[in-house]
């Protein structure tokens, strides 16, 4: 009998095999709603990722290449070529929108919450790693509320990390929970995340998280664009708080009385002690929206009702 007890724990599989089996089965299910983007970019050629959302094919992707272009090339997981209408971009978060000329129903990804999911939690990234498609890389959710600045325009952006190799070609790639769910869109390039330059291939990555990119899709299907809260300040983080460093002239900030020197201390109700707090809740904020910022200015705290504006690019 305890022979018999030692062979079948042996049969068991181990926890790395039962993982190394999850995430196969993952991959598995989401592959087939991968794609690859193809398009000219200042003369060349560039190929990115995208994936399959909608069985009736819109795809999301990088806006690297496609902005300024009605159609473009996508070849579908089996290598596939398929033509696609722009239906819209949104150069603030770097992402597109594609609707492919197909007939039939298409597998699509679900969205995820990148809230859910812990930090060290295993994320599972698919895209076309220079040049080889369906490209799979495991890694970790390595951090959340990362602060990024895009290389083409150099606007801010919220980023969550992704502890696992990137390469080229994996600009609009999903970034997957356990689960197979979207929890982020890969970023294109990007000139410093937190203040340290970024490389075009390294051992981490970062993406948009679902909550962001789901609103932006959202808005580019129903309106051909994405807004967003606008409030116009230049921002730093220092240990005192979130000091403005530049207000532009007739945005909210200036029309409700913000100053240069001002250390925001809360938005609405959310305390602000970071630039990656302040950079959060204009993303979560609505356009429009009246809000109330609290500033401490010559060691008084004051509070300034401000109506954010929209911004869209």
């Amino acid at each position: 009998m305890g022979l018999l007890c030692v062979w079948a724990i042996a049969q068991q599989p181990s926890l790395l095999e039962r993982t190394g089996q999850e995430v196969s089965l993952v991959v598995e299910r989401a592959l087939p709603a991968v794609v690859t983007v193809e398009a000219r970019l200042g003369g060349r050629l560039t190929r990115s990722s995208g994936f399959i959302i909608d069985p009736s094919g819109f795809v999301v992707c990088s806006a690297e290449g496609v902005r300024m272009q009605p159609q473009v090339a996508v070849y579908l997981a089996g290598g596939e070529p398929a033509s696609a209408r722009v239906v819209g971009v949104d150069n603030i978060t770097g992402i597109a929108l594609l609707r492919l000329n197909a007939a039939a129903k298409l597998p699509a990804l679900t969205w995820g919450e990148s809230e859910r999911v812990l930090l060290g939690a295993t994320t599972i990234l698919i895209g076309n790693r220079s040049g080889l498609e369906g490209s799979v890389s495991v890694g970790t959710l390595g951090g959340k509320d990362r602060v990024g600045v895009r290389r083409d325009n150099q606007r801010v952006v919220l980023l969550l990390q992704f502890n696992g190799t990137v390469g080229s070609g994996e600009p609009g790639a999903p970034l997957l929970d356990s689960q197979g769910r979207v929890i982020g869109v890969m970023t294109g390039e990007l000139a410093s995340v937190e203040g340290t330059p970024t490389l075009p291939v390294a051992v981490v990555g970062f993406a948009v998280p679902a909550e962001i990119a789901q609103r932006v899709v959202n808005d580019l299907r129903t309106k051909g664009r994405a807004e967003h809260a606008w409030l116009g300040v230049d921002y730093q983080g220092l240990p005192t708080g979130v000091v403005v460093r530049r207000v532009a002239l007739g945005s909210p900030a200036q029309q409700a009385g913000i100053q240069v020197g001002d250390i925001i201390a809360q938005f609405g109700e959310k305390p602000i002690r970071t630039a990656a707090d302040l950079t959060r809740a204009l993303y979560f904020a609505q356009p429009n929206q009246r809000v109330t910022l609290t500033v401490i200015r010559e060691g008084q705290r004051v509070n300034i009702p401000v109506t954010l504006g929209v911004q869209s690019m």
